[in-house]
């Protein structure tokens, strides 16, 4: 038996350096994430915790409303990532397909890796001076006479917040249905054009199927984080609609431990509805390759 650096873990010949790291993960992220599970059901009495389990702070949050704050903030999370997917298939596509090396490709790859750079705030605070009264988009506007005073909600609305997380989070959507594209064989597209296929077509029913999974990544990578963004909603909403960041943190700062995890845990409950199709769409695909 081995047991130099390439000696293998007990299940399926995995390296031993695979089980340290997935131990590390599990540790660094599992636990706190099961942790903050068992205390949104945990009996509280002030900060002590006991044994015993209860739904209380799930009751406390349907009686106090806040379960409306999960709805707009999934509707407006909702709202970025349909945007990005418009927006983000074609130009993955073109990036893809049609895209050759120049000015314009790099420029495009420029402004899909800046976002990863730039501090939340200042992007916020940018976009808030752009879009209010006296701001360059409504000083434009009043100047080409579309409009006869300043335009209010472009600025502290649901719009703006839109606005403000479709920057940050629309290079989460192209990457993955970049990837997925990527790895379709040139050859597939040969053979739609032999057997008279047109381009419309072949999007439909094979470029768009195999795409697939990058597009499911996509949405689960933009979906996410614009649901737990709270520096966006702050700067641009305007405090007019409160968000699950801002009822989480408010939760915390009362010292409501047992209310803040239980929205956690519904953010929680919200990823593992987008996984399920995503991991039995692989499974699908899966079984299918294999046959």
């Amino acid at each position: 038996m081995g047991t130099g650096p390439n000696s293998t873990g007990p299940a399926g010949g995995a390296p031993a350096q695979t089980w340290v790291l997935a131990a590390g993960w599990g540790v660094a992220v599992l636990l706190p994430l099961l942790f903050g599970l068992l205390l949104a059901i945990m009996q509280h009495r002030g900060l002590h915790l006991r044994w015993g389990f209860t739904f209380s702070a799930y009751r406390s949050l349907i009686e106090a409303g806040r379960i409306r704050v999960v709805l707009d903030t999934a509707r407006m999370a909702a709202i970025v990532s349909v945007l990005c997917l418009l927006f983000g298939l074609p130009l993955a596509l073109w990036l893809a397909r049609n895209a050759r090396p120049g000015l314009a490709v790099q420029m495009v790859w420029l402004c899909l890796t800046v976002p990863f750079f730039l501090d939340p705030s200042a992007r916020g605070l940018a976009l808030r001076l752009m879009l209010s009264a006296g701001g360059p988009v409504n000083s434009m506007l009043l100047h080409l006479h579309l409009v006869h005073q300043p335009v209010r909600w472009l600025l502290f609305s649901d719009f703006a917040v839109v606005i403000g997380l479709l920057g940050p989070y629309f290079p989460n959507m192209v990457w993955p249905i970049y990837l997925s594209l990527m790895l379709i064989d040139e050859s597939l597209f040969d053979a739609s054009s032999d057997l008279g296929a047109s381009p419309t077509q072949t999007l439909r029913l094979m470029v768009l199927p195999l795409a697939v999974p990058g597009i499911m990544a996509g949405v689960i990578m933009t979906f996410i984080p614009a649901l737990g963004d709270n520096v966006v909603p702050d700067l641009l909403g305007g405090g007019r609609t409160e968000y699950i960041a801002d009822s989480v943190m408010a939760l915390s700062t009362s010292m409501n431990y047992a209310g803040a995890s239980a929205m956690a845990t519904i953010v929680f409950a919200l990823l593992g509805v987008l996984l399920l199709p995503t991991l039995l769409l692989r499974r699908m695909l899966t079984r299918a390759g294999a046959a």
